[in-house]
């Protein structure tokens, strides 16, 4: 599971035990309703109650609603240690010095890391209609994905704004499960068609 990677654990696991008996059992408490959550979500049920959440954690279902004040908080902060478990590896200076060679490591570092986020994503993706804390969330993560994607176009390929945004579509993780999940391709198989896809928006772009 996605929680028992090293990069997840340590971001769970934060700054470890704290000194104070009591404020490290609270701790624990917390980190286990996260965890049961996380399992929950990579199990398929991508809105568990609370109460499977508190039967997951072996905790009380008072103790749930101690430490997050609804669902949507235990989704966000999922959300949080995920982009700081795997944030700095997709933000990570390029191999290639070209940037449509950097493109193409785009997809390919995205793919890995939707591999491992991709449940707790859609589930994410699909409370934020009734949640405005998790539209915000979203629209931050798709901000620092544009971000990230815009910093490597040259300025003629961001001046010609449709292509950018096909650009946009090609490396997002919508494009992703499209091929991967519904289509269920092969994780290689699924990059190739990506990769692809980017290679005739890019045809007519001259450097």
């Amino acid at each position: 599971m996605v929680r028992q990677k090293a990069e997840v654990r340590e971001a769970i696991e934060g700054d470890g035990p704290h000194p104070d008996g009591r404020r490290e059992r609270s701790r624990s408490s917390r980190r286990r309703i996260i965890e049961a959550m996380m399992d929950l979500v990579a199990g398929g049920d991508i809105d568990p109650s609370a109460a499977k959440v508190a039967e997951k954690a072996g905790v009380g279902l008072r103790t749930v609603f101690r430490h997050f004040d609804d669902k949507e908080s235990i989704y966000r902060e999922i959300d949080e240690l995920l982009w700081t478990a795997y944030g700095p590896a997709s933000e990570a200076p390029f191999r290639s010095s070209d940037w449509q060679e950097q493109l193409f490591e785009l997809i390919e570092r995205r793919a890995q890391v939707y591999e491992e986020i991709a449940p707790f994503r859609i589930a994410s993706s699909l409370q934020r209609y009734g949640s405005p804390m998790l539209m915000e969330r979203y629209r931050f993560l798709l901000g620092r994905e544009r971000d990230t994607l815009y910093g490597i176009l040259p300025g003629s390929v961001l001046r010609d704004e449709a292509r950018a945004r096909a650009i946009l579509l090609a490396v997002s993780f919508d494009s992703w499960r499209l091929f991967r999940l519904d289509e269920e391709l092969s994780p290689e198989k699924t990059i190739e068609v990506l990769k692809q896809l980017l290679r005739d928006v890019l045809e007519q772009v001259s450097d």
